[in-house]
């Protein structure tokens, strides 16, 4: 009988321990799994707060109405190699937190009223999301450390030096554009000279939560829209007479100066229209930019003209806009009909177009199929540049490259990302 009670006790004893093995084990498991569930939620948080970054930060090199006031750009002339900006959300912040906070760059903090406010201070346009973005041009030095290097380029180097670069010295500014005349497609490249495009822009963006963060990297760009070897483009044939008066050379004086028109099919002038630019004559050749081409890209996000635009004003000169327009869905066979009309920004038709009366245009017109000319009064006076499948004129016009109003036009356009990686 003790026999029974002794064995029955150690049977117990050893349940228990089981039990507490089995329970201190469960407990030890969900503890784990609760620490691996909070710190996986703290960075998704930290991921979804750096996308948030990123997102902020596109939208702010954008220049868009209503918003203006948030823009973000460098506005040395040419574009300074050094130029950074930061988003921050928090007062708290400080340049120790960056790894690659450099003295002698820029460092500026963009607010409304004040675009090179160096003062630490919040001007993020969200509220309550815990990050901070870094936003510089993309430089030799940034393709160097991603591996360029001569016999493995990533960019087209047209500075005359395959020389290293450094964080105190980061080379020439990598534009996104047309290196050359020649160029069918945009790219990557650099120059000493003074280019007509923008820069391939970097962003870092931090997400932070509680000392934690996730680090995330983008490269974007400004669609370049079409390769600019002229005033006026046309892929087909230019028939122009009357008063007309089209100037290669750049109004702005930011690069050198153009042919009055490039043409891929046949030209028919009058012998009293004025032609300037370098060569003044107008020159045939067979890398005339296709608008077609270039148009899809460049109509993202634009406002669509579904009716004939007459007497308004499209854009301001402090904010241009981009329309969109298609030429086949007019009953005329001229396409939309743009008359005595003030416009600012990108004109995009997918079709023909006909501008009458008068019209003044900055920036940049771009049709598909022909474009009608049927200047009245003081006429169609466009600066900046024009891209048609053909081009005929009738009544007096004005065409004047202008490489600034055309940026200018081209910072309405979305950026686009080139690239994405998390850094950590």
């Amino acid at each position: 009988m003790n026999d029974s009670r002794g064995f029955a006790l150690v049977a117990v004893l050893l349940l228990v321990a089981v039990a507490g093995l089995v329970t201190a084990t469960v407990l030890q498991t969900t503890s784990t799994e609760i620490r691996i569930s909070g710190n996986h939620k703290q960075a998704v948080q930290e991921l979804y707060a750096a996308e948030a970054g990123l997102a902020e930060a596109r939208s702010r090199l954008r220049k868009t109405l209503g918003a203006e006031a948030a823009f973000i750009r460098d506005t040395a002339v040419p574009f300074d190699p050094s130029w950074t900006a930061y988003v921050l959300e928090s007062a708290e912040w400080t340049p120790s937190v960056d790894p690659e906070y450099a003295s002698h760059e820029t460092n500026l903090i963009p607010v409304p009223g004040n675009p090179t406010n160096t003062v630490i201070r919040p001007n993020s346009v969200q509220t309550g999301l815990p990050y901070w973005v870094k936003i510089r041009h993309k430089t030799e030095y940034d393709a160097e450390l991603a591996g360029h290097r001569p016999a493995t380029p990533h960019y087209v180097d047209l500075d005359g030096s395959t020389s290293g670069h450094g964080k105190s010295n980061r080379g020439n500014v990598i534009y996104f554009g047309y290196p050359s005349t020649a160029s069918r497609d945009p790219v990557s490249f650099t120059t000493n000279l003074p280019a007509p495009w923008l820069p391939v822009e970097k962003i870092v963006a931090y997400g932070a939560i509680t000392g934690g963060a996730v680090v995330l990297e983008e490269e974007v760009v400004h669609p370049p829209g079409p390769n600019q070897l002229g005033a006026v483009h046309a892929s087909g044939e230019v028939s122009l007479s009357g008063q007309v008066t089209i100037d290669g050379h750049d109004a702005c004086g930011a690069v050198g100066s153009l042919p009055p028109v490039v043409y891929g099919g046949a030209i028919t002038s009058a012998p009293t229209i004025h032609f300037d630019g370098t060569p003044a004559s107008p020159q045939h050749s067979s890398n005339a930019p296709v608008p077609a081409t270039a148009l899809a890209a460049l109509k993202k996000d634009a406002t669509v003209l579904n009716a004939a635009q007459m007497n308004q004003q499209l854009g301001t000169a402090s904010v241009p806009m981009t329309f969109y327009a298609k030429g086949g869905s007019f009953a005329q066979p001229q396409g939309i009909r743009i008359r005595q009309i003030r416009g600012f920004g990108i004109l995009l038709v997918n079709g023909n177009a006909t501008l009458e009366g008068e019209v003044h245009w900055d920036g940049m017109i771009l049709v598909t199929g022909t474009l009608f000319l049927n200047g009245q009064g003081s006429g169609i006076v466009i600066r900046g540049g024009v891209w048609a499948g053909r081009v005929n004129q009738t009544g007096p016009v004005s065409v004047q490259y202008d490489s600034c109003r055309l940026k200018a036009a081209l910072l309405t356009v979305p950026t686009q990302v080139r690239s994405w990686r998390e850094i950590f």
